[in-house]
């Protein structure tokens, strides 16, 4: 799951106030909203020899600094390179992972040139642009989890997995899951999702949490309360194929933990994190 990433390439920098990196930190900020401008154009958008390519149903010459509002559409693309945020203040830093992005409509203008004032028209042909990031914060001290599903007894189907994986958006998926070791876990934490019960049995998808743990019905439907934790899930195994990391690789490789039975929501010792981790990069 965790990987040497190169900041450069796939994050970009803003600076904030400290008391904004603290609340990301802590959930109570889960979004960051940016206006597209002649100034960061270029670090979230994306570039083809120089110039910004307009996304329409007919392409135009391409433009620079002009936001055409395209009839309420978007009409740009954001990078596909574009996988961090780095929250910046002052000596404090916080990287975080887009998890989704949403675009909306900002200030609308009739373009009069560079370096010309945005005088706001309600009718304008062009358009400030605003791109909402959906963030989780990557946690220097963030702890790993082992969950478990088995499709023949959750109320998690394989007809949901299938549609899970058909409809992700930005390469991720959302779900809730329960969680048996909560008291430590938190937001920001890691998780595997080891797939028991038969002959595909394995790591099929890894990812984050999205929240802390909170309360909620049981699953299977008794009077009981669990614990349950929001993820977002990345990497999942196509369905019907054999999973990125098999039982038998993971009883030959890390034989210290029993991968077949136990709870969903297992705290790793760490050391059997960086192993899985290391089997998981590939290492």
């Amino acid at each position: 799951m965790r990987k040497e990433i190169d900041i450069h390439e796939v994050a970009v920098c803003l600076e904030v106030d400290s008391d904004v990196i603290e609340l990301v930190r802590k959930g109570d900020i889960r979004c960051i909203r940016l206006e597209i401008n002649e100034h960061n154009q270029n670090l979230i958008l994306e570039n083809m020899e120089g110039n910004l390519i307009l996304i329409t149903d007919e392409m135009p010459n391409t433009f620079h600094g002009c936001y055409l509002y395209n009839n309420g559409v978007f009409p740009y693309a954001i990078k596909d390179s574009l996988k961090f945020i780095v929250l910046s203040a002052e000596e404090d830093h916080c990287l975080t992972r887009i998890i989704d992005k949403n675009t909306e409509a900002g200030k609308r203008f009739n373009y009069k040139g560079v370096d010309q004032p945005l005088e706001e028209e309600p009718d304008g042909e062009s358009c400030v642009w605003e791109v909402l990031f959906d963030v989780v914060p990557i946690l220097p001290d963030a702890r790993t989890y082992l969950m478990r599903w088995n499709p023949s007894v959750s109320s998690f189907t394989e007809k949901n997995y299938e549609e899970c994986v058909a409809n992700m958006k930005g390469d991720v998926f959302f779900m809730d899951w329960s969680i048996r070791e909560w008291q430590e876990a938190r937001r920001g934490d890691y998780f595997y999702m080891m797939r028991v019960g038969d002959d595909k049995a394995g790591i099929v998808f890894c990812g984050q949490f999205l929240s802390d743990p909170y309360v909620g019905d049981d699953w299977g439907g008794s009077t009981k309360r669990r614990m349950y934790v929001d993820m977002v899930c990345m990497n999942p195994v196509e369905p019907g194929k054999e999973p990125l990391l098999s039982l038998k690789t993971l009883q030959k490789t890390l034989p210290q933990i029993d991968w077949e039975k136990g709870s969903s929501g297992i705290l790793l010792p760490k050391d059997i994190e960086n192993a899985l981790d290391a089997l998981w990069n590939g290492g």
